[in-house]
């Protein structure tokens, strides 16, 4: 019976971003992109869940160690990894590379939210995530740890610095240009699906929109605060990608997003960890 829950936990939040994945998958099918692709974005979408499934009780036993190897990770891809496309952002697996940043953010946002004094971390993070041309990381990190912040409102001086600090992030964010070239079946995904129907358009936005808008439900009937960061990482990802310059998570092109979602749900407390 327990088994039953959890694999049922595993499906619903597998169903939160399968529309998505879905009508990515199918507008990379019909713009003639190579089955190498869609096949790897199919693939992960399964592996990563399973994994998330079979790991999840021994990740669990060691937060602080992932809180390290986390902050490990991101500065080993962004700092000392390896160049592609310009961007000096990513972490060679040897079968594939990943965007260390996506794949950490949101287990990092749990983690954080269940810390006593989060803001050494939170600054670390912000500071490596400054050297990346991609900034929307930057930006949803910075606004995702708000609702982190107004738990620690009574410590005036910090609250107020980190707070004027994360909006400087997001306003230099917004003005700074990204420096990479846009992919079509990542950061153009969307526009390929316009092109086939204005409906598909119109569901794959709609899709999207569900992922941070079903975490922000959750917070609303939980009041977690750790829901309502994952959905503000999300929502403020999705609004840089609409602008059609920065990567489209699970319906662009990109392993890193499935593995980041499912790494934060392996972060969950066990009370909270069936869904999002």
């Amino acid at each position: 019976m327990f088994a039953q829950k959890e694999w049922s936990g595993v499906i619903r939040c597998a169903g939160l971003i399968l529309p998505a994945t879905a009508l990515g998958m199918l507008a990379m099918v019909s713009g003639g992109v190579s089955p190498v692709i869609w096949g790897q974005q199919t693939a992960a979408f399964f592996v990563f869940a399973c994994l998330a499934k079979l790991l999840k009780r021994a990740f669990r036993k060691i937060p602080v160690a992932m809180r390290a190897a986390a902050l490990a990770l991101i500065l080993a891809a962004t700092l000392l990894g390896v160049e592609a496309g310009g961007a000096k952002r990513w972490l060679d697996l040897g079968v594939f590379t990943v965007n260390a940043a996506m794949m950490v953010l949101p287990a990092l946002l749990i983690l954080i939210s269940g810390m006593e004094c989060p803001w050494p971390v939170m600054l670390c993070v912000m500071a490596v995530l400054s050297f990346q041309p991609d900034l929307s990381q930057l930006a949803a990190f910075s606004a995702a740890v708000l609702p982190v912040l107004w738990r620690y409102r009574e410590r005036r001086v910090w609250s107020a610095a980190s707070l004027l600090l994360m909006v400087l992030c997001m306003i230099w964010c917004v003005a700074a240009p990204t420096a990479l070239e846009p992919v079509s079946y990542s950061e153009g995904v969307l526009p390929m699906l316009g092109g086939i129907s204005v409906l598909l358009l119109a569901g794959g936005c709609l899709a999207l929109a569900l992922i941070p808008g079903m975490m922000a439900y959750r917070f609303c009937r939980k009041g977690e605060t750790r829901l309502l960061s994952l959905a503000v990482y999300y929502g403020i990802l999705l609004l840089f990608s609409f602008t059609g310059a920065y990567p489209v998570p699970f319906m662009g092109f990109g392993l890193s997003p499935f593995a980041g979602y499912w790494l934060a749900w392996m972060c969950l407390p066990e009370e909270e960890g069936r869904r999002f």
